[in-house]
């Protein structure tokens, strides 16, 4: 287009889980890399222990072939790893086990969480961050997220995935700090920006719609998609969500310079139209933007698929949850950060 000056690519593939690698090996080619001799990091989305065909967390294959073309290059080591939303060094290599990427990730699978560095931030949210020393470290890092809904923060995508560079329960302490899904966009944009990703690789083949990032309500995409601009690939995608507004976690990190929000600055590599039908996270309908919609939605307990476990009582980071016959939310202590939905094993946890 005249007059326009195109600032980011994005690149949308076609793909399934059998020929992801073909989509991916051309990514490497379009977003080239130089690896050789260099310390790279990979970080999957590893939200919790799930199967890979529950599509909460970086689908097995994909992780394998994102490994594949790293190795061809040569680095000088290979870290492949995450801190999901769990506590302690057993439960993350379980996640891993659980969701089949300890198989493909093999000797060089690592617990994020395990080294870590304090890092000062300028926030009001997060004064010293507990951030993976291997992900500061390193001289290339490759973030390969999931697309998906989040009832916080709308998408979880390119910059939310960056969130698991904190180590341990201070994601829970951010969530509490931050008080609510307003102040929790700024906190998550300032993690973000501790170690932008130098390539991001979305599995997109089988998506999540509704009340993410566990929501039951998954579609077949059948996209792999990538970008070496977080932010733009976040913007196409909440564009193909059918968003009426942008995120505000993409707004701010646009705002802040960490990359590009406007379509129509960014290249489009591929078919891009918005998904018919698909679901976007619970709202308020009363409400006039997104995070008004957010804020006005609460955690509720579905009694046929809770098993009791606790596991949202023992997470939730403002001690809204209690026990009575089954887990019950107290209104006046929720913050709405969602902690219980996302690591509930039973997808019990619904959004009303």
């Amino acid at each position: 287009m005249k007059g326009v000056l195109f600032l980011s690519t994005v690149s949308i593939m076609d793909a399934s889980y059998k020929d992801c690698h073909e989509a991916i090996e051309k990514i490497f080619h379009l977003f080239p890399l130089d690896l050789e001799g260099k310390k790279v990091v990979i970080k999957p989305n590893v939200l919790r222990s799930a199967t890979p065909e529950e599509g909460v967390t970086t689908h097995p294959s994909v992780l394998k072939a994102v490994i594949n073309e790293v190795v061809k290059r040569r680095p000088a080591s290979l870290i492949v790893g995450d801190n999901p939303g769990v506590f302690s060094y057993g439960m993350n290599e379980k996640a891993f086990k659980d969701t089949g990427l300890m198989e493909v990730a093999g000797k060089y699978y690592r617990n994020l969480g395990v080294e870590t560095v304090q890092m000062k931030i300028n926030s009001p949210y997060i004064e010293n961050a507990l951030v993976s020393r291997a992900i500061i470290d390193a001289d290339v890092y490759i973030s390969v997220p999931k697309f998906k809904t989040h009832g916080l923060t709308g998408l979880s995508c390119a910059i939310k995935n960056n969130f698991g560079l904190l180590a341990g329960a201070l994601k829970a302490q951010t969530h509490k700090n931050a008080g609510n899904p307003f102040n929790f966009a700024e906190a998550l944009v300032e993690v973000f920006s501790i170690r932008v990703p130098d390539l991001v690789i979305v599995d997109g083949v089988l998506a999540m719609e509704g009340n993410g990032p566990a929501s039951k309500d998954l579609i077949n995409l059948s996209k792999i998609m990538a970008s070496d601009d977080p932010v733009a690939l976040d913007s196409v995608v909440a564009y193909m969500m059918g968003f009426p507004e942008l995120p505000r976690t993409i707004e701010l990190a646009a705002a802040r310079g960490y990359g590009i929000s406007e379509l129509s600055r960014i290249t489009i590599n591929g078919k891009l139209e918005v998904i018919p039908g698909f679901k976007l996270p619970q709202t308020d309908r009363r409400a006039s933007t997104i995070m008004d919609s957010i804020t006005a939605v609460r955690p509720r307990v579905n009694n046929e698929l809770c098993t009791l476990c606790e596991t949202c009582i023992e997470h939730c980071p403002n001690g809204a949850l209690t026990m009575e016959e089954y887990p019950v939310v107290s209104p006046e202590l929720c913050i709405t950060c969602f902690c219980c939905q996302e690591l509930c094993p039973q997808k019990a946890i619904e959004l009303k």
